[in-house]
């Protein structure tokens, strides 16, 4: 996609080159082939080769947003223990769902998917690692799955209150079939929200190119807010709406 910039930090910065060391061979297959879960098998299996797994989280870890999402989970808080559901896509070994899962003070179901099953591997052995959750009923499931295309999970229509993709859409947009299996994406991550909730894209793209596709691919109502700079670059969050029903509710998701 002309005009767009790549996931990888800024030409000439350091962090481009530690990124890139490991992967010159084949670093234009990664760019070419982000819709290929063999791609990414290939990829975190260049990180995994340590004894010890670790996290690896494009843009930025989940201790840049925490206090954008901790309230956002707040929103479905009730008095009751009902859990928040929550859908990572895209995960790869972000810490992304791992923190939210930690940190919550509300009871939190959190789902994280990727089509890798190398990197859902290298997440699981990081989970085993983690302390107990902030919240005796928070739990966390790893899924082997196509975000494009979850209906062969147990994730039905209206199953989260929020969705969090935090660089996935952005891959799927450097791919030759790009802006369709993007449009996909956020049609499936539409589809699982509970009526009034939400999908939130972190992104380092201009307003003036997401909100369009976005408008394009999901309806009308989306809405930015910046949430930071790091290495001379701008990152956002987009959030898309699923409209609520007649009468809102708090409760959780059939």
């Amino acid at each position: 996609m002309a005009g767009r910039r790549l996931l990888f930090p800024p030409r000439g910065s350091p962090a481009l080159g530690i990124l890139l060391r490991p992967l010159c061979s084949w670093a234009d297959d990664l760019l070419h082939g982000m819709a290929q879960p063999s791609t990414w098998d290939h990829f975190y299996a260049q990180r995994d080769t340590a004894s010890t797994p670790s996290h690896f989280d494009w843009f930025f870890s989940y201790s840049t947003i925490s206090g954008f999402l901790l309230p956002a989970l707040q929103r479905w808080s009730s008095p009751e223990p009902t859990p928040t559901r929550v859908l990572d896509v895209g995960c790869g070994t972000s810490d992304l769902g791992l923190g939210l899962y930690q940190d919550s003070p509300h009871p939190v179901h959190i789902s994280c998917v990727d089509m890798s099953p190398v990197a859902i591997r290298s997440l699981r052995r990081l989970l085993r690692k983690v302390p107990p959750p902030r919240h005796p009923l928070s739990q966390l499931h790893l899924h082997v799955a196509d975000a494009t295309d979850l209906e062969g999970t147990d994730f039905g229509d209206g199953s989260f209150h929020l969705v969090l993709d935090k660089g996935t859409c952005d891959s799927l947009l450097r791919c030759p079939q790009g802006p369709g299996q993007a449009r996909q994406l956020v049609a499936e991550c539409l589809r699982v929200l509970y009526p009034g909730g939400s999908l939130l894209q972190f992104s380092d793209e201009d307003p003036d190119a997401r909100i369009p596709f976005l408008e394009q691919a999901g309806g009308a109502g989306v809405t930015v807010q910046e949430i930071g700079h790091s290495g001379g670059i701008c990152y956002y969050v987009y959030t898309l709406s699923r409209p609520p029903l007649d009468t809102p509710t708090n409760g959780a998701p059939d």
